[in-house]
């Protein structure tokens, strides 16, 4: 089974380099002819983890490319998703698997709207992963990638490998478990974006720490309109414990306001916001992160907080 990547930033680099050190066949989709003579420049992708720096020369084309697909991975960002499919829909055939891996919640539900339940697995990973630069990813923390179908009928993942590097489960409650973190999302991303802080001020900050609350209470009445069982302990402890546990961590949407990249605000809380809309739930605070996150976007500079 070979397995064809769609986007190559942390996570697609990641599962790149362990499938092939699994000895599976495996190639990236990259986005433009410059992006691919970069990569091809490098000769393919460095793995920095708890055995050292590995050097794995993965195969790389266009979307264009002729070369039918097996098994497709989506891990670009989740705005992106859609358009990255019917990028390379021309490849896929009725036997093609599709395995979406993404933040947020929205682009999950539109792939399998476009390519039928049968086809779909999506994913949710606590791995931790980051590129030091263009095509070198670091393995900076263990976790384990739950991964099952949105329906019954939806497609079984096709193994990776024994020696497959990561840690995979089958989930049969992917969807819960996609909502669990995008709640975690809904309270840590979007406040250290517009406060320009680490993870872990979130924890210390008598104010950050009240904001926080107040998004774990709307987020939990979100969840029960909708039936959705959360966590064992209340979502505000649990959101806290990641807080610490990553204290010193940037999300991933503040460094994409700090590198002035789009950030996956509206698959995070633009979801949160029109799932409690259909619900009829009131969450003013996170319709004030999601507009002053789409500020931000549009320009506006958050603060330079070092927390």
């Amino acid at each position: 089974m070979h397995w064809t990547i769609l986007g190559a930033g942390a996570i697609g680099c990641l599962w790149a380099a362990h499938l092939q050190r699994a000895g599976a066949a495996v190639s990236l989709v990259l986005r433009s002819p410059d992006r691919l003579a970069q990569y091809r420049a490098r000769g393919g992708i460095v793995l920095i983890d708890e055995r050292g720096q590995s050097f794995c020369p993965v195969a790389a084309d266009l979307a264009g490319s002729p070369e039918p697909i097996e098994q497709l991975l989506i891990c670009t960002k989740a705005y992106d998703s859609l358009a990255a499919l019917e990028s390379v829909w021309h490849r896929l055939n009725a036997d093609s698997r599709i395995l979406v891996l993404q933040n947020g919640l929205g682009s999950q539900q539109q792939i399998v709207a476009r390519a039928g339940a049968a086809r779909v697995l999506v994913g949710s990973t606590t791995d931790g992963a980051y590129l030091r630069a263009p095509f070198e990813v670091v393995y900076a923390g263990r976790g384990v990638t739950a991964i099952g179908p949105f329906s019954e009928t939806g497609a079984r993942l096709a193994e990776p490998g024994t020696d497959f590097g990561l840690q995979l489960q089958q989930d049969p409650q992917i969807e819960t478990t996609l909502w669990r973190k995008l709640a975690i999302n809904c309270a840590i991303n979007p406040l250290t974006a517009i406060h320009g802080c680490r993870n872990g001020a979130l924890a210390t900050t008598p104010a950050y720490t009240l904001a926080l609350k107040t998004l774990c209470s709307e987020f939990e009445a979100v969840a029960r309109a909708r039936g959705i069982a959360l966590f064992e302990r209340p979502l505000q402890e649990e959101a806290l414990r990641v807080a610490r546990q990553t204290a010193d961590n940037y999300s991933s949407m503040l460094q994409d306001i700090r590198h002035q990249r789009p950030t996956e605000i509206e698959q995070i809380t633009g979801f949160l916001c029109n799932e409690a809309r259909l619900a009829g739930v009131d969450v003013p605070q996170h319709q004030a992160m999601l507009r002053q996150v789409r500020l931000l976007q549009h320009g506006a500079q958050p603060p330079s907080n070092q927390y």
